[in-house]
């Protein structure tokens, strides 16, 4: 009898499942195509380590040790899943032709539902009770989360009711061990028909509410329990630290850009399909803690609305299928308007803290990045204040109002030549970047690095006005077209002079030159300027004399975004601090791979503040909590903006700001460094 219910039940089940499943798939393949097929080798590492042992959860561990327990159990139920499938076409069918493994796997699961029964109840505390502000969201959303919970906790609990009755029947499996059971079904009384009863309720609310919970994920904001496998697998291995580049020699490309989902990438969508909804991206997203639109979570729910929305609607139109009048109209709703608040996009920093931190290695930035693009360059819609900028862009190859024929102005007196005037007998090319060529307190950074490697010996050439902007600002603003013009001038140029390697002072430059240049055709060994400084030190070229007097009293270091989390440089800055006399070295609070934004990426340093407080403000008052004298930085623009900081906090008097490589400069040289002070900037 038993069969004759479940079985068809079963089958109905995993057809509409795999139905589901199906229509979700051929979403994916509406969408735009992206290789994510190779370094098999380091995908398959990273799926194991942020997968399955959960590397990225743990680092928030309350929470990261809940989810383990669930997402472990739910793997180890498996095989009690598969053997209640088992059970319903046979009452003797089992698992138990395994022998020891078996005992292993009953003896597993028997723990696991304990755990899971402990972590559903401290999950549904975190968010019910304690309610933890990034778990908190619509009302819809709370139902989705207590729904979920409670299938997971009658499934665990149904699946320890009926294998403490099966004990107490004495009908259990050969080789099962189950521990957890066995205490339970003493409660039983072995001739009592509720015994039987009530095994049979367990059995059919462990089957019932798993088939129930598998045709639920598809619909849920838990689908990432069957997405996030597959797409931690196919996220990048390395940081996300390079924007995928327009092939503008195309005559058929017509979209430039996102204006719609259809024009995002598959990879995009199954992010969308893998959100967990837990928030971690939004509560360490610079804009969203400072007050502003931004929510990098709401963005990628988004793109995963619009294409449960579209993507059908679609598929019907593509068979040939007339439309409804309110099928029509949802076609021609906006993404970015009617989904997603425009104003969002442009309060992006592209600092990367959201794809840092996210448990399944959702790619936000370029999700973001690819919006801007459709504005900027299918609609011509972007911030005002950008129009200088990428005029100046056009023009001058600088964002400033700077003529290119001043580019080399700040190497005067350091008797640096340039690569037009000598292009054989030299060892790095330095490139200063447009802030270390134009901006005043930059340009001393500048000349800092230059004469540390002349000191060290290091033979250095400049382009002087054949240096164009990199393309960065172009290119994470959304304007692709202007950044592939900058990009392949300076590769020409570049590879023209046979440039082999170059050390730049500007980590933004250092990201797009080391990162993004190859795919233009610009091979090249790229260095920020700490790393290669830290290199001559190493090697001993570059020695600094020892002082019996500290230097300076207390540094607190400013992790730059580009340099740290895009690109893993977290130590070379320290350790150059530590060859200097100082008598204490500070960490803020956020520091390293959970270090704060300075405010001023993805264009944001062209752009104003109008909403909330400001970033760098945030960012200032954090490093100024230390009680450190003086700022130690790697990156103009963070310069820029957290000398701003400093002034608005009233501690211009007090408080300095460095670049490291002026630091190291006072120890080969007598100028003092209040000379320095962050007042001249």
């Amino acid at each position: 009898m038993r069969a004759l219910v479940f079985i068809p039940m079963f089958l109905g089940a995993v057809g509409i499942f795999a139905y589901n499943a199906v229509q979700l798939i051929r979403f994916l393949r509406m969408a735009r195509p992206e290789p994510r097929w190779d370094r098999l080798g380091a995908r398959l590492r990273q799926t194991l380590l942020v997968a399955f042992a959960q590397q990225r959860l743990l680092r928030e561990l309350p929470a990261g040790l809940i989810h383990a327990a669930i997402f472990w159990g739910f793997l180890i139920l498996l095989s009690a899943a598969v053997e209640a499938v088992l059970e319903g076409f046979h009452p003797r069918w089992s698992l138990s032709f395994l022998g020891p493994l078996y005992s292993l796997s009953t003896i597993l699961v028997d723990l696991f539902c304990l755990f899971v029964v402990i972590a559903v109840l401290a999950a549904a505390w975190r968010r019910y009770v304690q309610r933890v502000p990034r778990l908190q969201g619509p009302p819809a959303e709370l139902r989705d989360a207590a729904l979920i919970l409670g299938l997971i906790l009658v499934i665990v609990i149904a699946l320890l009711l009926q294998n403490s009755t099966r004990i107490a029947l004495g009908q259990d499996h050969a080789w099962a061990v189950r521990p957890v059971a066995a205490l339970l079904s003493v409660i039983y009384a072995p001739e009592a028909p509720l015994t039987r009863v009530l095994f049979e309720i367990g059995w059919w609310l462990h089957i019932g509410c798993i088939l129930i919970f598998l045709n639920y994920l598809p619909f849920s904001k838990h689908l990432h329990v069957l997405t996030s496998v597959p797409n931690v697998f196919f996220s990048r291995p390395e940081p996300v630290n390079a924007l995928a580049p327009i092939d503008f020699t195309r005559e058929d490309l017509e979209q430039f850009g996102a204006t719609d989902v259809e024009h995002l990438s598959w990879k995009s969508i199954l992010d969308s399909y893998s959100c967990t909804h837990c928030g971690r991206c939004t509560s360490v997203c610079p804009a969203n803690q400072t007050g502003k639109v931004l929510d990098p979570r709401a963005i990628i729910v988004a793109v995963r609305q619009r294409a449960f929305d579209r993507f059908p609607i679609l598929l019907k139109q593509r068979a040939g299928k007339p439309l409804s009048a309110e099928e029509q109209a949802i076609l021609e709703r906006r993404f970015v308007g009617d989904y997603i608040p425009a104003e969002a996009l442009w309060q992006c920093t592209t600092c990367g803290a959201c794809m840092q931190e996210c448990p399944v290695m959702i790619e936000h930035v370029p999700v973001i990045v690819e919006l801007r693009r459709g504005l900027v360059m299918m609609e011509a819609n972007f911030p005002t204040e950008l129009q200088p900028a990428y005029g100046n862009l056009e023009t001058n190859s600088t964002p400033w109002a700077f003529s290119a024929a001043d580019r080399a102005a700040w190497a005067e007196g350091l008797g640096v030549l340039t690569l037009a005037q000598d292009a054989q007998e030299y060892d790095v090319l330095f490139w200063a970047g447009c802030a270390g060529s134009y901006d005043q307190r930059a340009q001393r950074v500048a000349r800092a690095i230059v004469q540390l490697l002349q000191h060290a010996g290091v033979r250095v050439r400049i382009l002087g006005n054949e240096e164009h902007c990199t393309g960065d600002p172009a290119r994470r603003t959304g304007n692709e077209y202007l950044a592939d013009q900058l990009m392949r001038a300076n590769v020409e140029t570049l590879n023209r002079y046979g440039v082999r390697t170059i050390v730049t002072m500007c980590p933004h430059c250092y990201n797009t030159l080391k990162n993004e240049y190859p795919a233009m055709g610009g091979h090249y060994t790229v260095y920020h300027h700490t790393q290669y400084l830290r290199h001559l030190i190493a090697e001993g070229r570059l020695s600094l004399p020892e002082q019996t007097e500290p230097l300076l009293q207390s540094v607190v270091y400013h992790d730059s975004c580009y340099l740290g989390r895009y690109n893993g440089e977290y130590d070379a800055p320290r350790e150059l601090l530590r060859e200097l006399p100082v008598l204490e070295l500070h960490e803020p609070a956020r520091a390293r791979d959970r270090g704060f934004c300075c405010g001023a990426g993805g264009g944001r340093m062209f752009m104003e503040e109008r909403v909330g407080k400001p970033v760098n403000r945030e960012r200032t008052e954090e490093l100024l909590r230390t009680g450190a004298t003086t700022i130690a930085l790697n990156c103009p623009f963070c310069m820029t903006m957290l000398t701003d900081g400093v002034k608005a906090a009233g501690k211009a008097d007090e408080v300095q700001l460095y670049d490291i490589a002026e630091l190291l400069l006072q120890q080969l040289s007598p100028a003092p460094l209040h000379a320095n002070r962050n007042a001249d900037a």
